[in-house]
């Protein structure tokens, strides 16, 4: 039986006197010269993202950090008024809400359109009408299409990927994605919006980073908005209004008979 290889790191080594992220020194290469989404991104994907891919790295950034009292603001609100002590925890609570329906959903959506992103323009329709298809019979949402405040479009999916266009970042994940809008439109009758989250993974996929890391950034950025709902919530406590609204308004169901 061969011994088991022995694990290695490449993301941090330090010394008495210095401190590596990476290859780059903590002090003499990064601090005063490097953003601090520059430097994440270089330490998640292991490489420097070229200017213009990094701005519209960083405009997805913004565009997520913030979407007022979503299910991931309202559990972490709940839970710092349970622990006060605690910001972390708060938090913690908001971001398990970054998943498959809210916020998350960029992964979902990168995932196909990496897949229909290497098929041809004909085949990109085939496989399209496909994917809606079984979404729409097993009643399952499509990843990057719908809103249910944004109408007729998301704004912020619009200038994502107007951004992505000026800055000649724009390539063939969005290309899936403006070809597949119109499919969705005409399997659903109805117009539906491609939104944040579907823009950003068409965005995240053109500058190459990964769909299994997706999310990651999505965590990042809801992680700095939930802060701001930490530190209001310090100051204009909204956490026994929301208990006692949901206290109030969903009543004991024997009660009503």
């Amino acid at each position: 039986m061969s011994a088991q290889k022995k694990p290695t790191t490449y993301l941090c080594k330090h010394y008495q006197d210095a401190i590596y992220y990476r290859d780059k020194n903590l002090v003499e290469d990064l601090l005063g010269s490097s953003g601090f989404m520059a430097v994440a991104s270089r330490q998640i994907l292991g490489r420097d993202l070229p200017a213009e891919h990094l701005a519209m790295v960083e405009a997805v950034m913004i565009a997520v950090m913030e979407h007022g009292f979503t299910p991931s603001a309202i559990a972490a609100r709940s839970i710092y008024m349970s622990s006060p002590e605690n910001m972390q925890a708060g938090v913690a609570a908001g971001l398990l809400g970054v998943a498959s329906q809210f916020v998350g959903t960029m992964e979902n959506c990168g995932a196909y359109l990496v897949g229909l992103a290497k098929l041809s323009p004909m085949e990109q329709e085939a496989a399209g009408r496909e994917l809606i298809a079984g979404h729409r019979a097993q009643r399952r949402p499509l990843a990057g299409f719908g809103h249910h405040l944004h109408s007729p479009d998301d704004p912020r999916a619009m200038r994502l990927l107007e951004m992505s266009r000026e800055r000649g970042v724009a390539g063939p994940h969005q290309e899936a994605l403006l070809r597949l809008s119109p499919l969705v439109d005409e399997a659903y009758g109805r117009h539906l919006t491609i939104n944040a989250t579907g823009s950003a993974a068409a965005i995240f996929a053109d500058v190459g980073i990964p769909v299994a890391v997706m999310r990651g950034f999505a965590i990042i950025a809801r992680a700095a908005g939930l802060v701001a709902h930490m530190a209001e919530e310090q100051r204009e406590p909204t956490g026994r209004y929301i208990w006692d609204l949901v206290d109030h308004d969903i009543p004991f169901a024997e009660d009503l008979k």
